[in-house]
């Protein structure tokens, strides 16, 4: 159970890694100049990729960006091929990471009820 947890966070680390040199350095289109990949998660089996990605300044083109980032995966799983060991790639799937947005609401809202719960006192 041990080697299959780090096995897995080996090709998690290395999708992630190869995913962003490409992004950065081999893909020309301009849309994915500001596109971060934060996470990837693979599944047991490495079937599936899960990979989570932010956007610097464009949140509002987040359906646009997802749609390029799918429609090159076949781009990717090439370029992939050749810096991976896998006998079967994984599937890859692109998800618009909210973790930050979702922190900053959480914030808000704390913030919000200590502010409350001063005017209370």
């Amino acid at each position: 159970m041990p080697n299959e947890f780090t096995i897995n966070k080996k090709v998690e680390v290395k999708i992630q890694r190869i995913l962003s040199e490409l992004i950065s350095l081999k893909v020309s289109d301009p849309r994915l100049k500001n596109v971060i990949i934060s996470e990837v998660r693979v599944t047991k089996d490495i079937s599936t990729a899960k990979v989570y990605f932010l956007i610097l300044n464009q949140q509002n083109k987040v359906k646009q960006i997802e749609s390029v980032l799918r429609k090159a995966t076949g781009f990717f799983k090439k370029e992939m091929s050749a810096q991976l060991n896998l006998k079967k790639l994984p599937n890859l799937i692109f998800i618009y990471d909210t973790k930050e947005q979702d922190a900053l609401y959480m914030n808000k809202l704390i913030d919000k009820t200590i502010m409350n719960d001063q005017k209370n006192k």
